[in-house]
């Protein structure tokens, strides 16, 4: 019964992701001050399925959000909105930057959603340029998009992030080729598909739409949008977070925290509940999330989030029966590279 329920799940989301929106003329010239060329890039596509650990690909919630999003945006002044296909179709990163630069973008919003190869990982996340003002710019939108998920849909907030390739520039293909046309660009992960945290974020249409509207809402208030009616939204006086152009490259960390101290401060051996003081540090990226083990770190408790922008927090676990009597912890940093702590024996 299940089985079939998401295979009649999946065939209303792509006979939805499928359907034709037609492009304005993709030859007209479009001034970048006024209107806002915004260039939406729903991710992967055809033969790409993007991550496909659900039964529905990743492409098809790409496209489903994307829809939503040009909707949405539209309801605004002074903004023309694009999607760089409309349909199920294979395009390389590069045809879709040059699309962009076609109808002269003023930014490039790439669509995805996530999975961790542990499976453990929840939460949203934005990549952004590494250099110049495309960087800050690309931090700067991000930001707007991360504080939507957050505040609006209650996702974890895992943060802006740049990512080298081995050449010493930035990795990711859509940032790489709309930086080479100096069109701004970012990818916006919405959340993970592979865990029970985020999950339930994918599994209606009312959520899809959900990401769709906090996408363009994001967007409206980067540009200092007014919606079209009377009484609708109006952040042409919004102020989103400025952001200092880097005099060098922004590179990713790839470093672990450089400590983390495990303390004990209570122990009921009845409950077996124990309370400790955790106090740990990482110079090149915030913490991010934590988690403890009572096998010496051969399983992990669920990631938990670590407390932003402290380097102390106190934490109460419960060890569980059966187990032993000891307790190691390990933070993760920005970018999931983690630290053990020492290894408290609670005998």
């Amino acid at each position: 019964m299940y089985g079939g329920f998401r295979k009649i799940w999946a065939l209303v989301l792509i006979m939805a992701a499928t359907v034709s929106v037609i492009f304005p003329y993709q030859g007209k010239t479009v001034h970048a001050a006024e209107p806002i060329v915004v260039v939406i890039d729903p991710g992967h596509g055809g033969e790409n399925l993007g991550t496909d650990y659900l039964p529905i690909p990743e492409k098809v919630y790409t496209m489903q959000v994307a829809l939503y999003m040009k909707q949405e945006l539209e309801k605004y002044k002074n903004v023309v909105v694009y999607l760089t296909h409309t349909q199920d179709v294979d395009m390389d990163l590069t045809q879709r930057a040059e699309f962009a630069e076609s109808v002269n973008a003023d930014f490039v919003f790439s669509l995805h959603f996530n999975m961790s190869i542990s499976h453990g990982l929840y939460g949203s996340e934005v990549w952004v340029p590494s250099t110049g003002t495309l960087y800050s710019q690309g931090y700067s939108a991000g930001n707007e998009f991360l504080m939507q998920f957050e505040q609006v849909m209650g996702l974890f907030n895992r943060g802006i992030k740049t990512r080298i390739g081995s050449k010493g520039t930035d990795y990711y293909g859509i940032i790489k080729q709309c930086a080479l046309r100096n069109i701004p660009a970012i990818i916006v992960e919405h959340c993970h598909v592979d865990h029970i945290n985020d999950v339930a974020n994918i599994q209606s249409q009312n959520k899809l739409q959900e990401f769709g509207i906090c996408d363009a809402t994001a967007v409206a208030r980067y540009f200092g949008l007014t919606k079209n009616e009377e009484g609708g939204a109006d952040y042409s006086e919004y102020a989103p977070l400025a952001v200092p152009v880097p005099e060098a490259r922004v590179c990713n960390d790839t470093t672990a925290p450089l400590y983390l101290e495990a303390k004990l401060l209570d122990y009921n051996s009845t409950s077996r509940y124990a309370t400790v003081a955790l106090s740990a540090f990482d110079g090149e990226s915030p913490l991010q999330y934590y988690a403890f083990s009572t096998d010496n770190g051969l399983t992990w408790s669920m990631l938990q989030p670590w407390n932003k922008g402290q380097n102390e927090m106190t934490v109460t676990v419960n060890i569980g029966y059966g187990k032993k009597d000891s307790l190691l912890f390990k933070v993760m940093n920005l970018y999931d590279i983690a630290t053990n702590s020492n290894l408290l024996e609670l005998n």
